[in-house]
């Protein structure tokens, strides 16, 4: 399982998002990439989602975060 948390939000992202974010500076990403754990965590939405499928969860979340970023 990949722990670095820019490469696991990279992974949750769809194709195109992702190369939009692999073209930002490491600094950036990493700051997307906190903002994706901290939108997982604290969004009481997602929780239910989260729990029946995890990776739609999560790529919900990541698109939300790249959606606040461009």
């Amino acid at each position: 399982m990949e722990t670095d948390t820019v490469t696991r939000f990279l992974h949750a992202l769809n194709p195109t998002s992702r190369e939009d974010v692999r073209q930002l500076p490491r600094e950036q990403q990493e700051k997307m990439a906190a903002a994706w754990e901290d939108y997982l965590r604290d969004d009481t939405d997602l929780l239910t989602l989260s729990e029946l499928d995890p990776p739609a969860a999560e790529s919900k979340a990541a698109e939300h975060v790249v959606g606040e970023y461009f």
